[in-house]
C-alpha cells in the first residue's frame, strides 16, 4: 500500500507537469490569431489625462489591454489585465486634444487592431499651480497654491549670485541649484533656511511626477540675517507663576532642561509632564541674554509611535518678557503686563486637519513633517510685539488629548526641544 501511494503521487506530479508544460507551449504558439479589438465604452477627462472604460471581447486568449499615447514627445503605455475594466492615461501637460490608441493583446503579446480615442484633458496641475517666493529669516519662503488634486510636486530652487543677470532670459542665467523641496499638498509654505544674508537672484520652477515643468519665476531677494540663540546660558528659573509641575517631584528622567540640552528629542531625551499636568501648561526659559527673536523651531518627542495625538503638543504659544514680576496679572492666562505675545501656532500637518480640528488620519508627508519639527516664524504683521526685545521666553502648550477633551483640566504633555533664532541685543 505504501509503495502504491508513492507511485500515485509521482504519477500525479507527472500529469501536472505535463499540463503546465503544455500551457507554456501555448504561450509561445505563434499560430494564435490576433485578438479582436476592445470597445471603449466611456472616456472621462481628468487633470492631465483621462480614465478609459473598456469592454473586452470574450476570448480566453486575451491577456489584457494596452493604451499608447504621446506624452511630451515620448510614447508611453498604460496597461491592464483582462480582469480590469478601466485604465488611466495621465501626465499630459496641457488641455490640447490628445489621441490614444487602445489595443487588446493575447498571451503572445500580439496586438489587436487599434481603437482610437480622442479627448481633451482637464487643466493639469502643472498649469494650475501658483507660487510666490519671499525673503525669510535665514532663508526664503515659497508659498504654493493651486495644487487642487494634491499631485506629487518637486519645487526646484535656483540661485545666481550676480544680480545683474536678472535682466537676462532665464535660459541664459548661470543658475546653481540650491535645493529641491517636495510636497503633495495644496496651500502650503515651504521654507529653505541657512542661506547667506546677501542679495542674490533666485529662480523657482515646479516639476510634476512625469517630468513636466513650469516656467521659472525669478526674484532678487536678500534672506534676513539671524543666528541660533546660544543655549549654553539657558536655564529654568520658575518666576513664581509658571503653570507646570516641578520636574524634581514628577519626572527626573524628563526634565525641563531637556528642551534645550541638545538631546535630539529622542524618547529618552525629552521633556514630559506626566499624566496630570495642568491645561494649558506653561514654563519660562531664561535665555541668559537680551535678544530679538525672528523664529522659533520645535521638535516633538520623536521615535514615539503615536503622531498627531495623545500627549504630543498641538497648540503652541510663545510669550516674551524683559523682567517678569512672578505675580499674577490681568493679562491672558493671568500673566502680568510685562509679558507680550510673540505668536500662537498649531502643529504643522501638510494634509491639514478635519473641520473640527481633529487630526483624523495622516499621510507619509505628514509623518515626515511631524518628525522634522516645526519652524514658527514670528511676524509683526499678525503679532505687533513679535520682535520686541526679551530675556525670558514663556512657552504655553496644549496637547492633542487636551484639545480633543476641552473639559479636562489635567493631561500629560510630551515635548522634544525648542530652539529660538534671531539676534543678541545684550549679553
Amino acid at each position: 500500500m505504501k509503495k502504491l501511494i508513492t507511485f500515485s503521487v509521482f504519477a500525479l506530479a507527472a500529469v501536472v507537469g505535463c499540463t503546465r508544460g503544455s500551457e507554456r507551449i501555448d504561450q509561445l504558439d505563434k499560430s494564435l490569431p490576433a485578438p479582436a479589438p476592445v470597445t471603449v465604452t466611456k472616456v472621462v477627462p481628468k487633470p492631465g489625462g483621462a480614465t478609459l472604460w473598456v469592454s473586452i471581447p470574450d476570448d480566453p486568449a486575451i491577456k489584457g489591454v494596452v493604451a499608447t499615447y504621446d506624452r511630451s514627445g515620448t510614447e508611453v503605455k498604460a496597461k491592464i489585465s483582462r480582469y480590469l475594466d478601466s485604465l488611466v492615461v495621465d501626465g499630459l501637460p496641457d488641455t490640447n486634444e490628445h489621441v490614444v490608441k487602445v489595443y487588446s493583446f493575447n498571451v503572445n503579446e500580439t496586438l489587436s487592431d487599434p481603437v482610437e480615442v480622442k479627448f481633451n484633458p482637464q487643466t493639469p496641475t502643472i498649469q494650475t499651480v501658483k507660487w510666490t517666493t519671499t525673503a525669510a529669516p535665514g532663508g526664503l519662503k515659497i508659498k504654493i497654491s493651486g495644487n487642487y488634486d494634491k499631485s506629487d510636486l518637486a519645487v526646484c530652487l535656483l540661485r545666481d549670485e550676480n544680480v545683474a543677470n536678472a535682466s537676462l532670459p532665464v535660459g541664459q542665467v548661470k543658475w546653481r541649484e540650491v535645493t529641491t523641496l517636495f510636497t503633495a499638498s495644496n496651500d502650503i509654505t515651504l521654507t529653505r533656511r541657512n542661506l547667506e544674508p546677501v542679495e542674490a537672484l533666485y529662480g523657482v520652477y515646479i516639476r510634476d511626477h512625469w517630468g513636466n515643468v513650469t516656467d521659472t519665476l525669478t526674484a532678487v531677494l536678500t534672506p534676513f540675517e539671524e543666528i541660533m540663540i546660544p543655549k549654553a546660558n539657558f536655564s529654568y528659573r520658575d518666576p513664581g507663576d509658571d503653570n507646570v509641575l516641578s520636574m524634581q517631584d514628577e519626572s527626573q528622567n524628563y526634565p525641563i532642561k531637556a528642551l534645550w540640552n541638545g538631546s535630539g528629542a529622542s524618547v529618552a531625551g525629552s521633556f514630559m509632564a506626566i499624566d496630570n499636568g495642568p491645561i494649558p501648561l506653561w514654563l519660562t526659559i531664561d535665555l541668559g541674554s537680551i535678544v530679538e527673536l525672528s523664529r522659533i523651531t520645535t521638535l516633538p518627542r520623536i521615535e514615539y509611535p503615536t503622531l498627531f495625538g495623545d500627549a504630543h503638543v498641538r497648540n503652541f504659544e510663545f510669550w516674551g518678557s524683559l523682567n517678569p514680576s512672578g505675580k499674577p496679572g490681568d493679562g491672558e492666562h493671568g500673566f502680568d503686563d510685562s509679558w507680550f505675545l510673540l505668536g500662537k501656532f498649531v502643529q504643522f500637518k501638510p494634509s491639514g486637519y478635519a473641520q473640527d480640528g481633529s487630526s483624523n488620519s495622516y499621510t507619509q508627508e505628514d509623518r515626515e513633517a511631524f518628525n522634522a519639527g516645526n519652524d514658527f516664524e514670528l511676524s509683526t504683521e499678525e503679532y505687533p510685539h513679535a520682535n520686541d526685545h526679551l530675556r525670558y521666553l514663556r512657552v504655553v502648550l496644549t496637547s492633542f488629548a487636551a484639545f480633543q477633551t476641552p473639559d479636562a483640566t489635567r493631561q500629560a504633555i510630551q515635548f522634544g526641544e525648542v530652539t529660538p533664532y534671531g539676534r543678541i541685543i545684550k549679553q
